[in-house]
């Protein structure tokens, strides 16, 4: 356990240095850590102050993601790195680096505290008001002389590596470098105090590791902020590197690919950022040379907050400016994380609707945009029936309500909910007549959540069991299908509203789960008697694509990527947070106990994993726990990773994945990503991967040059149920493949086996990895 906590210290300690560039990426890090000591006692002063703010922070017991992030240190860290490039080395600046590493810390606390509940980050401010509140009574009250770095910096340069790193840095600053490309690194090396064209070198490379997209910004606020040097003059621009580093740069990367999705709009965001920190920045300036403290950050600070605000006093946030809605410290990960979550779970926080019937029915008229029925505000309601094999409705003669399948069928409530209202006095018609008086016939109204409603039409009269007021649970029978009101035959109208008043507009809202079987020239129905019939046929002319479109923005998504599949058209599909089409056969889908138990996943659950051909190597063990926000996630004891799960009866589904990719648990989460909970034989359900599973170097950062405007690379995932499905045992096959230019490659695939209600074990092969790990329930 020593061994963990110090390797989780460290990790913490070294996160201090790429947050200060928004990263969690250890290599980039490593890499700012490196630069620091260039200048050695810069370097050892920050990376004391990086130390102390997280043992502080740890022993005060404060937020252990924000300080295992570098949130709370980070500051501590650059208050090390200006104390030590102000004033010579000494113990009093030991002492000094000392108060300000707790100083910085508890400000970031504070800080965090007060913006973060406004929803704003704190930024560099503890690092401002730690060097305002020490340095105007420090240097006279300890004696401190001002350091000499920048004079004798070779001097440095021999301390850290001897006479060959003096070569290298006389070489490379000797270097004919373009005048603008050498003030660039210069700006960059200048966020960590260096003024050097390798340091700034340095930090250019690990930041283009880190971040494409960060970089590219980097590069196109430098030039918009030298352009506006040369047309308003370098005194009002503060065109020195540290201004054009810590401020112009630091706060375009911010606001336009941070704490803003990258976008086209983003980036017109970042870059309209840099005039407003030059106002910023002359008369911050200004103000503060009369108080005799340094500007420093301030107008980044002042810029990021004051953009980053207004976006949040929004009362129409537009698309293309959305705030991250979860941090993953990375530009390319917030925006591939979130254009792949806004398909895939579009539907959560939905009410999950199911089919109001049981076994097979027929959509007869679905979404319509001219239909005989359901029109304008009436127009997302659904019909259903019941056909047989040859597609006729009823048997016998059709002449009379007991001839017809549907007739007399239990009709149940959609969701838990409350009767609103309930009538059920209309006489059925007679087959072939329409009660245009009492349009709707026979309804009950249940409330499922404040402004949604659900309302099932044309029943039998007197055949409903429950009264206003009553509570009702999903399943309940309600009533029994009939025929009145505009009913020429026994049918089920469902609609969703958003009151509970019969006959109300009516909402496009998702079904959560069902089994579809697509219309067919075999399956059209056959002529029938009732003219309304053949009203109800014609509106299945409607595209499936014309349907989803009437669907609200937040949930049409979720309806498109669960449709794809490779499978032959008129077989049956399972279909999550969609909407029936006209002319489909629907059921409710038969769950599989076993694999709904296996991937239950209760909080304090765990699992232990060992890889079966190295038994040797001690288990993985994988814990569930919840959030803050109740949200349920496994965690590997081993590496720290986490992966954050949902699902509903229908589905188990992965959300987000953090920590080391190498951690058994990714490749848990890549081959489990999506699983369906029906039994569906021999069906693949495909879902979308965000882009950072590619692991094509080349690719992947063309990609992410072009992501905020184009996206080239489409990463997907299936899986499928395989082999024999016995009571005890269920084999899943999974594939994750990533298309581009019309080509397609398989990044990995996977073999899953559950037994006895847990998982079993899982095969994986990803490129030359080959890698058979065993699953058992810990304590067992």
């Amino acid at each position: 356990m020593t061994t963990i906590a110090t390797i989780s210290f460290l990790r913490a300690v070294l996160h201090s240095y790429s947050m200060l560039f928004f990263s969690q990426h250890r290599g980039f890090a490593a890499v700012l850590l490196l630069v620091t000591f260039s200048h050695p006692a810069a370097g050892v002063a920050g990376l004391a102050g990086a130390a102390l703010a997280v043992a502080g922070a740890r022993l005060g017991g404060f937020n252990r993601e924000w300080t295992d992030v570098g949130a709370y240190s980070f500051n501590s860290l650059l208050t090390g790195l200006a104390l030590a490039s102000f004033y010579q080395p000494g113990w009093a600046l030991a002492g000094l680096v000392v108060v300000g590493a707790a100083l910085a810390l508890l400000l970031s606390v504070a800080l965090g505290g007060w913006l973060g509940g406004r929803g704003l980050p704190f930024l560099s401010l503890p690092f401002l008001l730690t060097v305002w509140l020490l340095m105007p009574g420090s240097s006279p009250l300890l004696h401190l002389a001002p350091a000499e770095g920048s004079v004798y910096w070779l001097n440095d340069v021999y301390a850290v590596g001897g006479p060959r790193l003096v070569g290298l840095a006389q070489w490379v600053a000797d270097w004919p470098w373009p005048p603008l490309l050498a003030t660039y690194l210069r700006a960059l090396g200048a966020v960590l105090f260096q003024d050097s064209a390798l340091a700034g070198l340095l930090v250019a490379g690990g930041l283009l590791w880190h971040s494409r997209i960060a970089f590219s910004l980097s590069g196109l606020a430098f030039l918009v902020a030298v352009g506006l040097g040369q047309l308003v003059g370098p005194a009002a621009g503060g065109l020195n590197e540290y201004n054009l580093g810590a401020n112009y740069m630091v706060a375009a990367i911010a606001v336009g690919s941070v704490f803003v999705i990258p976008s086209a709009a983003s980036y017109g965001w970042a870059l309209g950022s840099v005039p407003v920190t030059v106002v910023l920045l002359a008369g911050l300036t200004a103000l503060l040379d009369k108080l005799g403290l340094p500007t420093l950050s301030l107008p980044y600070c002042a810029t990021a907050l004051l953009f980053l605000y207004v976006l949040l006093l929004r009362e129409r946030p537009g698309a293309g400016l959305v705030l991250t809605p979860v941090q993953r410290y990375s530009p390319e990960r917030n925006l591939y994380a979130f254009a792949t979550d806004r398909v895939r779970l579009a539907h959560q926080g939905a009410v999950a609707l199911t089919l109001p019937f049981l076994g097979a029915w027929r959509c007869t008229q679905g979404y319509a945009s001219g239909g005989p029925t359901h029109l304008g505000d009436w127009g997302a309601a659904l019909d259903f029936a019941i056909f047989d094999a040859d597609g006729r409705s009823y048997h016998g003669a059709g002449l009379s309500l007991s001839d017809f399948y549907a007739y007399n069928k239990p009709v149940l409530a959609p969701a838990d909910g409350v009767v609103e209202e309930v009538v059920q006095h209309i006489e059925d018609n007679a087959i072939g007549e329409v009660n245009t008086a009492q349009n709707w016939g026979n309804t009950v109204v249940l409330r499922h959540a404040p402004g949604l409603y659900t309302q099932l039409s044309h029943l039998r009269a007197h055949s409903v069991p429950v009264k206003v007021g009553d509570h009702v649970r999903r399943g309940d029978i309600i009533g029994t299908c009939g025929n009145s009101g505009r009913s020429p035959e026994p049918h089920l109208h469902f609609q969703v509203q958003a009151t509970p008043y019969v006959g109300s507009r009516t909402l496009a809202y998702p079904l959560a789960y069902y089994v579809a079987e697509p219309a067919g020239e075999s399956l059209a129905p056959a002529a029938a008697t009732a003219p309304r019939l053949a009203e109800m046929r014609r509106e299945a002319v409607g595209t499936r694509k014309e349907r989803e479109e009437s669907l609200p923005s937040l949930l049409a998504p979720a309806t498109a990527a669960p449709r794809a599949s490779f499978a032959p058209r008129m077989q049956p599909q399972l279909h999550h947070f969609a909407v029936p089409v006209a002319g489909e056969t629907v059921r409710p889908p038969a769950f599989n106990k076993l694999l709904s138990q296996a991937l239950r996943f209760p909080p304090g659950y765990a699992l232990d994993v060992r890889n079966a051909d190295a038994p040797e190597l001690p288990p993985q063990r994988w814990e569930v726990f919840t959030d803050a926000y109740n949200l349920p996630y496994l965690r590997c004891q081993t590496t720290g990773a986490v992966a954050y799960f949902a699902g509903d009866e229908s589905v188990f589904y992965f959300t987000a994945f953090y920590g080391s990719e190498a951690s058994w648990l990714y490749l848990f989460y890549q081959a489990a990503y999506r699983v369906p909970l029906a039994i569906v034989h021999d069906k693949i359900v495909h879902d979308t991967f965000p882009l950072t599973v590619v692991r094509h170097a080349a690719l992947t950062w063309a990609q992410d040059l072009l992501a905020p405007f184009y996206r080239f690379l489409r990463p997907r995932f299936g899986v499928e149920w395989v082999g024999e499905t016995t009571g005890r045992r269920v084999l899943l096959r999974s594939r994750v493949t990533v298309s581009y230019f019309g080509r397609e490659r398989t990044e990995q695939t996977a073999e899953l086996v559950f037994r006895e209600g847990a998982l079993a074990s899982i095969r994986i092969k990803r490129n030359v990895l080959e890698l058979f790990l065993t699953c058992s329930v810990a304590g067992t």
